[in-house]
């Protein structure tokens, strides 16, 4: 375990520069909260909830307020977050899969680069590994577990992300429906499932209360935005691309687990079917499955833990500590997972979409400070610019409630309806406007775009770079 969180430490340093865009989404609701401008997008305007993870806005709201930058909080706690995990699949694991898959699954959990470089990309991504890891572990144990320990776990879901209820809700389902129906464990059962059930959806009942006082919605923007707009497998395709060989001997794990042990494969199949027809946003390394990775890593060790175990009746402490090298190697070097790969895409989209968007930034901080601008990517360009800004996926205000997901045709009338001074629009090539997105070329084929004139292109780092923010002035 130790050397596990040694590795996991290690990988967070070398994907130090990465942090993703849609960090600063929640950055700049954080900000603007500190300040005392409360829930806004845009200071002095309308409230919306552009982000959909409240828990980790109100500790960067916090840290900011204190001193401290929000990112850095936000890329903390996902450190930590990534170390408990580390920690738990062995603490907890012991019970369920015993001594030597635990330890294995701590070393497989740690190993996983893409795993290491969300805990520093400055999302709530790892921090809900880490509940969905520690509520689940406590349940699959053989006498049930600790029922508060696991439900606190589960109430802190939804509070992190849309789904967590959902998840929380199938793995208490599954565990005690058999109690259900059987006499000589109904009231137990019955006791648990309210425990277990009963504090989750009274903080997801919570969270919607507070949601209505302050939004007048039950639903963040995010859900209305990305629910059945992905297309098909997408999701779930990449993350097999990228983790295949641990999640088919995950499957085995699961089929050589019995009783209440086999709980732990139902995060990963409750993300699996929420996969279907989600919007692939943010999603680079398999964002989206990460937080069951810690689970898929101990399903994974049961299997190899296997091997060990016979390989140590054969020959001895040295040969049993083949099928661990084994597993870790596969999970640190097998593309396109492995470090290198993940390290090189990291880099890449430091210095060329980071790059792109630093310079138009600077470029925005020249304009006069009540200058207004429209832009798609709205998470570094908006929280660093100060300047009043439109979201050209209308994602960032409270028009996406009553109107749903916008057509991309639409959202450029709006856009334009908005009147910005400055459009900041996504281009593959430098020479000429090529939109990377079907809003952005929309808004540049607009009639009312010939009142606009290129004023500055911001291009990225890299000779392979294809994205590029063209900013058109009135």
């Amino acid at each position: 375990m130790g050397l596990a969180a040694v590795v996991h430490l290690a990988l967070c340093w070398i994907f130090r520069g990465f942090l993703t865009d849609d960090a600063w989404i929640s950055v700049r609701y954080a900000e603007n909260l500190a300040a005392g401008e409360g829930f806004v997008w845009n200071p002095g305007g309308p409230r919306a909830e552009g982000f959909s993870n409240p828990l980790l806005v109100a500790v960067e709201a916090l840290a900011s307020w204190a001193g401290w930058t929000a990112t850095g909080a936000a890329r903390v706690l996902g450190v930590a977050g990534g170390l408990g995990c580390v920690v738990l699949v062995y603490v907890a694991g012991r019970p369920v899969v015993g001594e030597t898959a635990a330890r294995i699954a701590s070393v497989v959990t740690a190993c996983s680069a893409p795993f290491a470089l969300w805990a520093v990309g400055g999302l709530e991504t790892l921090l809900v590994a880490l509940a969905v890891t520690a509520g689940t572990l406590e349940v699959a144990r053989r006498d049930g577990g600790r029922v508060l320990r696991a439900a606190l776990a589960f109430a802190v879901l939804p509070w992190l992300r849309p789904e967590g209820l959902a998840v929380a809700a199938a793995v208490v389902a599954l565990g005690e429906v058999p109690g259900l129906l059987r006499a000589a464990t109904r009231r137990r059962a019955w006791r648990r499932a309210l425990l277990l059930g009963g504090i989750p959806l009274a903080s997801q009942l919570a969270l919607e209360v507070v949601r209505l006082q302050v939004y007048g919605h039950w639903l963040p923007n995010s859900v209305l935005y990305k629910s059945g707009a992905g297309d098909g497998l997408v999701v779930l395709t990449k993350f097999l691309d990228q983790a295949l060989v641990p999640t088919v001997l995950a499957a085995v794990g699961a089929l050589l687990l019995t009783g209440r042990g086999r709980l732990l494969a139902v995060p990963p199949l409750v993300y699996g079917l929420g996969s279907i027809g989600t919007l692939d946003s943010a999603n680079a390394y398999s964002r989206f499955f990460m937080p069951v990775w810690p689970l898929i890593a101990v399903l994974a060790a049961v299997v190899v833990g296997y091997g060990v175990t016979a390989l140590r009746r054969r020959g001895g402490t040295v040969a049993a500590a083949v099928p661990v090298v084994v597993a870790a190697l596969v999970v640190l070097a097998l593309p396109p997972g492995d470090v290198r790969s993940v390290h090189a895409m990291q880099e890449r989209y430091t210095d060329c979409k980071g790059g792109a968007r630093e310079s138009a930034v600077d470029w925005l901080r020249t304009t006069p400070p009540g200058t207004s601008f429209a832009v798609s990517d709205a998470g570094l360009v908006p929280a660093r610019a100060g300047r009043t800004v439109v979201d050209n996926f209308f994602l960032n205000e409270p028009l996406i409630q009553e109107t749903g997901r916008i057509p991309f045709r639409e959202r450029a009338d709006l856009v334009h309806e908005r009147d910005p001074d400055v459009l900041v629009l996504v281009s593959r090539e430098a020479g000429r406007f090529v939109g990377l997105y079907p809003t952005d070329q929309a808004i540049h084929d607009h009639p009312d775009a010939r009142e606009y004139r290129l004023a500055h292109v911001a291009s990225g780092r890299g000779a392979s770079c294809g994205y590029h923010l063209m900013l058109f002035r009135r």
